[in-house]
């Protein structure tokens, strides 16, 4: 277990309705397992667990899959797609093999039957739970992640939005996919050098980060692609999403009086009731990329005959 953890008491979220033929696992987490050990919080519907799960931070989250307002594997995809970083132990009141194996193939750290755990097994869950999570998310850090920006690298997106894009068509989710090049960036690395150029594909990282959600993905393809899944973002969103990115830009040039950075940037959306792949997306998005260089490109050549 990480230093971090062991010096504070484990954040386990718990998201459960009462039932009174089983012992809560609120009750169970907070009297029964060290007391010193777990801090717990709980909510009995999804919707609060994921307004919480936005304000504030946990180590491990504890999720029945039967609440109020959401049932079945349903309510793990949308738990998981917010803090993908989280373990999470689902639970259910009924043994149901089939179910258990599919959110374990969707992320889940462990599957429990309610009535069929104690407390020292339930203890040692959570903390195995954390310690599987951890390793793994070092292990995807180390080939999924871009080595200079931090960002997905071209592997850790293709292999995270083929995932997303199931969870999508089956919880009926619009997607948005945002495909962007950094403008002149070989200009910068001539007038500058290849340190400036590095630090300016580092900028728009930055950028990407503070405009989309930690739950969308974000990933830097190569050389000046960057490329963006937004999760669960209905297609009236995408002129917000654009704006917003152009004003993040807009503040980070107002810094920097050597040079301006820009974006071309094309977007494609996805329908769950039009089965399109993956690759079909970013194709799309790549086009209208292009489209948009070549628009500004005659603007420019209009502007200057003009003067």
């Amino acid at each position: 277990m990480s230093a971090s953890i062991t010096s504070r008491p484990i954040k386990v979220l718990i998201v459960e309705e009462n039932q009174p033929e089983y012992a809560p696992w609120f009750q169970v987490v907070s009297n029964g397992v060290n007391s010193d050990q777990f801090e717990s919080e709980r909510v009995a519907s999804l919707s609060k667990a994921l307004v919480l799960v936005e304000k504030e931070p946990f180590d491990v989250i504890l999720l029945d899959l039967a609440l109020p307002d959401s049932v079945g594997i349903a309510t793990f995809s949308q738990i998981c797609v917010r803090v993908p970083e989280v373990p999470i132990v689902v639970t259910s009141a009924l043994e149901n093999k089939n179910h258990a194996f599919e959110v374990l193939r969707e992320g889940a750290q462990d599957y429990l039957i309610k009535g069929e755990v104690d407390v020292k097994l339930l203890r040692r869950t959570l903390l195995y739970a954390i310690e599987r999570h951890r390793s793994r998310v070092l292990l995807q850090q180390l080939s999924f992640n871009d080595e200079l920006t931090g960002l997905l690298n071209r592997r850790g997106f293709l292999s995270m939005a083929q995932q997303q894009l199931k969870i999508a068509q089956r919880e009926d989710w619009e997607l948005v996919l945002l495909f962007a090049d950094l403008d002149s960036l070989k200009n910068i690395n001539d007038s500058f050098g290849h340190t400036e150029g590095d630090r300016a594909l580092k900028s728009i990282a930055t950028v990407l980060k503070k405009t989309f959600r930690t739950s969308d993905l974000i990933a830097r393809l190569g050389g000046d692609e960057f490329i963006v899944l937004a999760l669960n973002a209905p297609a009236a969103g995408v002129q917000t999403m654009t704006t917003r990115l152009q004003s993040n830009l807009d503040r980070l040039n107002s810094q920097n009086r050597y040079y301006q950075l820009s974006l071309s940037i094309g977007i494609a959306q996805f329908d769950p009731n039009r089965v399109v792949s993956l690759e079909t997306m970013i194709m799309e998005a790549d086009k209208a990329l292009y489209e948009n260089k070549r628009k500004r490109r005659l603007a420019g050549s209009e502007s200057s005959s003009d003067e």
